[in-house]
């Protein structure tokens, strides 16, 4: 079962994080089951090698399990799940290249989505000939520009979610996606 399957619900999902701090096992099953898909889409597009986001999702879901009695409510578990993700693919990689301050450089210097340009037409309403262009505006993005509009178009993130995922307050999210969004805007109508 997959997030969509349940309906696009957060009290689907709240229900079973509820039930998993409470120590219940198939609810701990059930939620990887509904995240696995997206966690592993994100946390492709942040280090792009199968066996290390296999990995750190399990981590992910092992570290849930352990500290299940010490968790709170969360606002959001997608959010939770998807923060948790990063931090764990960023640990990883860092214990691995032992240099300073390596979250920042890596999100902030590797981050690259891969985007889908017939999505992208329709969202900018541009024709199939504009498709060269547009390819060439996407690559004009910042990596922070590139990773907003990848969780905002591709997994659905509300901005709520998108500040928490990204350490970002709401009105930053919201200015990065404008300047995303126009900076292809401006790019195409050159």
């Amino acid at each position: 079962m997959t997030y969509n399957e349940l309906g696009n619900t957060n009290k689907d999902v709240q229900v079973l994080w509820g039930e998993l701090c409470n120590g219940n096992k198939q609810a701990l099953a059930e939620l990887f089951d509904c995240f696995f898909d997206s966690m592993y889409a994100y946390g492709y597009r942040i280090v792009g090698r199968e066996g290390e986001i296999k990995d750190a999702i399990q981590e992910v879901f092992f570290q849930l399990w352990k500290y299940r009695e010490s968790l709170n409510e969360v606002y959001s578990v997608r959010s939770y799940l998807f923060v948790s993700l990063r931090r764990q693919l960023l640990k990883d990689k860092s214990a691995k290249s032992r240099q300073e301050d390596i979250n920042k450089k890596y999100i902030s210097e590797q981050f690259e989505p891969r985007f889908n340009q017939a999505k992208w037409r329709q969202i900018l309403d541009l024709d199939e000939s504009k498709s060269s262009d547009l390819k060439k505006a996407m690559g004009e993005l910042t990596p922070r520009q590139k990773e907003v509009i990848y969780l905002k178009y591709y997994e659905g993130l509300t901005s709520d979610e998108l500040s928490e995922v990204m350490g970002l307050r709401t009105q930053s999210v919201y200015n990065l996606v404008f300047d995303a969004i126009k900076c292809l805007q401006s790019h195409l109508d050159t």
